[in-house]
């Protein structure tokens, strides 16, 4: 019996140490006997408040609780119940509710009914039912967000099918739900890209990590889609996966953003071609991909000729236009390979890749290549009411591997394209080794030029104009360079670079003034007061918005007789806006400047717009002088020239005057006055004024 006794006090012990209030109701006498009061010491009760019958139990019991505690109780004593199990919640000393627990079976000990107990435990829940409370607001929450998310939301389970598709989904699809639930990815309508889809389910199944990709969908209304689709793996208790869950949000707006970026990034907003920074990413391309197969590639440079002239003349729409249609022609002769870029104004550059590993086989090909581009870009094109023909100047470079820098591989097609424009424009010239060295020297030549002008090296040299009685009237102003380590260069070798580099504005400024200074000098020195200089005018000068100011402010400050100075234009440099021309040229004319149309005969002018110009004298171009008395058709210009000059009332003066035959029969043709070697190279002033003094105008003043 002590043993017994004391079995009972650990079993009792253990129960409380577990949390676990024991209660034993007598059913033959109705006594309720509670061996632990530990719930109600948590609830903040002594032994002595609460009494030790059901009544006062039921008093601390939330009212809605008791009718189920009473039902629970009832079933499992009339045998429904196999079990006495109900949660229910107390009231404790300080108000608040606690939900509790009850566990309970009758028990006969005697086995005859009359010892029949109903012995059970009571224990705290409330953690487990506050949890629960929290997680069922949470899983409302939830589902309110995923069925009223704006994104695509499924389940799949562990074959891959689909066991769950929000609203926003299932009105995307045709067919709505039905189409995907019960289904795997791979047999949902809508082609391949499930296929993938499926993949990536399976890969989180199996890593329990998150993946992401896009997946382009059709929607049942025909709209392109792409979902931006994030897998995420969903766990029960034991930290197994038992779900996937996707989440996809659509990005098609996003990425068409993305495409506008990249366009801006990488494609010439005018004509859609890859611009400079995609065009340098597939030469990189190229270039390793020939150094692995050993295969020759080409970088050909395109210029359009006389395009600023274009531009000018009809307008920058008409120059956009001409670029757009320019782009479309390229395009249509490229091989899919092959790469056109536009890197600016009028320049586009072509990769000609995969050419043969010979080089003179490959050189071959481009070249066919290239007169197929040239022969697109010869015909006519129609820019709204003009029509025009536009011919192209194309440098070509070849290469195989990555031997030259993508700087080196531009600069030496831009040399070879230059070299086009050099030998009449509208053709094709390949680099060489010997164009670079040139290039080079050029190059070096530009740096000394900048430092020419400040250090006075730029020289004027004097070429005697003559009447036909052998009268010196004046000289053309030519310019030499006299370079501290080259000795003299002459303009046909820097003049290039100077108008290139701008620098032959201030140049020409220069070669003004001192012109001008040279006239006033001469004005105190007899025989020499009526002498006039000729002044050559480039295309940079004339084209400065001030230009008419800076020539009106020289000859103010040299305070000579503006008629004794005449300004050599050329037909190039001034048809490209006849009517702003003119105008210049009236201004000055009012001021007494003469101009002379230089080089006549070798530009494109017509009569009816050489007519328009205020013109005094017309330079017949040396090249037809030089073959006047051996060559039928030259003889014919010249004397065609000095008619035209004459009727127009223009003075004739011819260039490259080297022989008397020469002179004798363009006196016999009416040109009356010359320049050339006959009757003087080009010369130091000192030397011209010692010539001045020889000629018969001088003799006759001495």
């Amino acid at each position: 019996m002590i043993e017994q006794d004391a079995n009972k006090e650990r079993l009792e012990l253990a129960l409380e140490a577990a949390g676990l209030d024991l209660w034993e109701n007598d059913l033959v006498t109705g006594d309720v006997t509670r061996k632990s009061n530990k719930i109600f010491l948590e609830l903040g009760y002594s032994k002595e408040e609460i009494a030790s019958n059901m009544d006062s139990i039921f008093s601390i019991v939330h009212p809605d609780d008791v009718p189920m505690i009473k039902s629970s109780i009832n079933d499992h004593l009339t045998g429904s119940a196999a079990q006495y199990r109900c949660e229910f919640r107390v009231r404790s000393k300080s108000g608040a509710w606690v939900w509790y627990a009850n566990y309970g079976k009758i028990m006969d000990r005697d086995g005859n009914g009359s010892g029949r107990r109903f012995i059970g435990v009571t224990f705290n829940i409330d953690d487990r039912k506050r949890n629960e409370e929290a997680f069922a607001v949470r899983g409302q929450i939830w589902r309110t967000l995923v069925e009223n998310s704006p994104d695509t939301i499924s389940r799949y389970d562990r074959e891959c099918r689909c066991i769950y598709v929000n609203p926003t989904l299932a009105a995307l699809m045709d067919g709505g739900a039905n189409a995907l639930l019960g289904k795997k990815p791979s047999e949902f309508p809508g082609g391949r890209d499930y296929i993938t889809y499926e993949t990536k389910i399976q890969e989180v199944f199996k890593t329990g990590r998150d993946v992401e990709f896009e997946l382009n969908i059709t929607s049942r209304f025909g709209k392109e889609i792409c979902n931006h689709i994030r897998l995420t793996a969903e766990y029960d208790l034991s930290g197994s996966i038992v779900t996937v869950m996707g989440v996809g949000r659509d990005i098609s707006e996003l990425n068409i953003q993305r495409q506008k970026i990249n366009e801006m990034a990488f494609y010439d907003s005018l004509t859609g071609l890859p611009n400079r920074r995609l065009l340098v990413d597939r030469l990189l391309h190229t270039q390793a991909s020939s150094e692995r197969g050993g295969l020759q590639n080409a970088l050909i440079f395109i210029d359009l000729d006389n395009f600023k002239t274009l531009n000018d003349t009809l307008g920058h729409d008409i120059g956009d236009l001409l670029l757009k249609q320019t782009a479309q022609r390229l395009i249509a002769c490229m091989r899919q390979e092959d790469t056109v870029a536009r890197m600016g104004g009028d320049e586009f550059v072509i990769i000609l890749e995969n050419l043969s590993a010979n080089a003179e086989e490959a050189a071959f090909q481009v070249e066919g290549f290239g007169e197929k581009i040239l022969a697109i870009l010869n015909q006519p094109y129609r820019l709204e009411h003009h029509d025009r023909h536009v011919t192209p100047s194309m440098g070509i470079v070849l290469f195989s591997g990555n031997k030259l820098s993508i700087d080196e591989l531009m600069k030496r097609a831009d040399i070879a394209m230059y070299q086009a424009k050099k030998s009449g424009r509208n053709t094709i010239r390949f680099f060489d080794i010997d164009m670079q060295a040139a290039v080079e020297s050029r190059s070096s030549l530009e740096e000394s030029m900048k430092h020419a002008l400040p250090q006075q090296q730029f020289m004027l040299f004097y070429q005697p104009q003559v009447n036909s009685t052998g009268k010196i009237v004046g000289a053309e102003v030519l310019l030499r360079w006299q370079h501290p380590i080259h000795g003299m260069i002459f303009p046909i070798d820097f003049i290039p670079a100077a108008e290139e580099t701008g620098l032959i504005v201030a140049i020409g400024l220069q070669v003004l003034q001192s012109a001008c200074r040279q006239l006033k000098v001469w004005e105190h020195e007899p025989g020499k007061d009526q002498l006039h200089l000729a002044v050559n005018i480039s295309a940079r000068q004339f084209q400065q918005e001030d230009f008419v100011e800076l020539i009106t402010n020289v000859l103010e400050s040299a305070d000579i007789n503006p008629a004794r100075l005449t300004l050599e234009i050329t037909e190039s440099m001034v048809l490209g806006n006849i009517s702003e021309t003119i105008s210049k040229m009236q201004v000055l004319k009012e001021k007494g400047i003469k101009f002379a149309m230089d080089d006549f005969g070798t530009g494109h002018s017509s009569l009816s717009s050489l007519k328009k110009l205020p013109l005094d004298q017309l330079k017949i171009d040396r090249s037809f002088v030089h073959d006047i008395t051996e060559n039928n058709d030259a003889a014919i210009i010249v004397q065609t020239i000095i008619v035209m000059g004459n009727n127009l009332g223009m003075e004739v003066i011819a260039e490259g005057v080297e022989t008397a035959a020469q002179k004798d029969f363009l006196i016999q043709h009416q040109c009356l006055n010359f320049q050339g070697d006959l009757f003087g190279k080009p010369m130091p002033v000192e030397q011209f004024d010692a010539l001045t003094k020889c000629s018969p105008s001088a003799k006759a003043t001495s």
